[in-house]
């Protein structure tokens, strides 16, 4: 399976270059490495679960494609951070590690909110705080939150996507991980997935 997956970063590196755009060299370098490095993982997963899929090399281009847009979109201060953790690989297991875990509205009302009680999560010595579903999800039959009806948007009881963006990296600045979870599993019947699959499109209908 590693040369399969070395075979398929060699068909797709035209791409992915194309993808990274006008990073830095540097820059380029780190993501083709950290490709190299833990594609073979990737390639033998993925290929276990959806490899007799006559669209299997389709979806892993469409990943890989989509992991070198992300990166060359990437913050600065998250490619820092990610140098950081990737030079100590166990940094989660650190005696160090704190985490809390909230719904953001019993908590705080709103993102915004959170942000003012930085302090006392200081204070308690958080290093991650892991919110509990917060992504917009139907008034009834949400299933705690959740049941999503859109992975790119935040209920707006809670505040926008915005407000998660500037919350996220002021928790970074204050020493703490955001933790969110995406269940892609199953979603709403409100979803755009779901919708399709409803009015009879095989694609979504396959999902």
């Amino acid at each position: 399976m590693a040369r399969e997956a070395a075979l398929t970063q060699k068909r797709l590196t035209p791409h992915l270059n194309r993808a990274l755009g006008t990073l830095p060299e540097i820059d380029r370098q780190i993501f083709l490495n950290r490709l190299n490095a833990h594609l073979p993982a990737l390639f033998s997963g993925l290929y276990e679960l959806y490899g007799a899929r006559y669209d299997f090399f389709y979806h892993l281009e469409m990943i890989l494609t989509t992991a070198a847009e992300m990166y060359a979109a990437r913050p600065s201060d998250l490619k820092a951070l990610d140098g950081l953790r990737e030079t100590h690989p166990n940094w989660y297991l650190s005696e160090v590690m704190m985490g809390a875990v909230c719904y953001v509205d019993r908590f705080a009302r709103d993102l915004v909110g959170i942000q003012g009680r930085l302090p006392y999560l200081r204070e308690l010595g958080v290093t991650y705080l892991h919110l509990m579903p917060l992504f917009l999800s139907p008034e009834k039959q949400n299933d705690g939150g959740y049941a999503v009806s859109s992975f790119r948007e935040v209920n707006p009881a809670l505040g926008s996507m915005k407000d998660l963006a500037d919350l996220s990296r002021e928790l970074r600045a204050n020493g703490i991980s955001l933790v969110l979870d995406f269940v892609f599993n199953h979603t709403s019947d409100e979803h755009e997935w779901a919708k399709r699959a409803l009015a009879g499109d095989p694609e979504y209908q396959d999902y």
